[in-house]
């Protein structure tokens, strides 16, 4: 049986039998993530194919990708260059965390424990900078690491507040410098990630997770070494070198 004796959804009742709205199916079709229909004079009618790139559609959907990006993939399935399962293992491999600071929940008695001889009202801090959610009995821990990193901070006499932005200020730059990077790798390594296999590009990227933790520490630490002793030349932490808690120095009487 042929493609054209398969077609028998008008694109109505294609709408009806996936749940695919028709102005969605339509949508698809602009943007060349769906195949046309076939045509018999005026009508257009659609069939199992077309029932089974619009599962497939949604399943990348619900993945995170957009249209341009399913449409881009859809082309290299059709064309043979990349296979599903190929795919969808890249994907997956990509999804997993580069770091194991995993989110976790605690429980009231448990972020008490946690929280036990500090001062009070840090609870709400930590609450209203957003690294703890509360979700009825229990708070939700979205970064363990970050939490740990701030409570140090805080018993060292940095409030909440002011290691919450600082932690903003990281990752508004880290962010800028991730996209940056990824568009350098995508520039210089485009071919060899074309030419090459799925398989290809997870060794790649299974490389390049340590890498770009380990360096991102190490240059890290070298810029805000060299900012601290700029700053402490400049005499803007000398009140800190000396000791004192602020101020100018004094200056002995005659």
């Amino acid at each position: 049986m042929t493609e054209q004796d398969e077609a028998t959804y008008t694109i109505d009742q294609l709408a009806a039998h996936t749940g695919v709205p028709s102005r969605t199916i339509r949508f698809y079709q602009s943007k060349g993530a769906l195949p046309s229909p076939v045509r018999r004079g005026r009508k257009a009618f659609y069939g199992p194919r077309h029932v089974e790139r619009l599962e497939l559609i949604a399943r990348l959907q619900d993945r995170g990708l957009q249209i341009r990006a399913i449409r881009n993939l859809l082309d290299q399935l059709d064309c043979g260059q990349a296979s599903l399962e190929d795919w969808l293992g890249f994907e997956a491999e990509l999804r997993t965390p580069w770091s194991e600071d995993a989110p976790e929940l605690l429980t009231e008695v448990e972020i008490q424990e946690r929280l036990s001889d500090r001062p009070p009202g840090l609870l709400a801090a930590l609450v209203t900078g957003g690294l703890l959610e509360r979700e009825a009995n229990q708070y939700l821990v979205r970064s363990p690491a970050l939490l740990k990193m701030v409570l140090i901070l805080e018993a060292n006499g940095i409030d909440v507040e002011t290691a919450n932005e600082a932690a903003g200020i990281l990752a508004r730059h880290l962010s800028k410098a991730a996209n940056e990077l990824s568009l350098h790798f995508q520039e210089h390594m485009s071919d060899r990630l074309r030419d090459g296999s799925i398989d290809n590009s997870v060794q790649l990227l299974s490389t390049l997770k340590p890498i770009a933790l380990e360096a991102a520490g190490v240059i890290f630490a070298q810029e805000i070494q060299h900012a601290l002793e700029q700053m402490l030349h400049e005499g803007r932490l000398a009140h800190v070198a000396s000791g004192r808690g602020g101020g100018d120095p004094e200056i002995p009487e005659d």
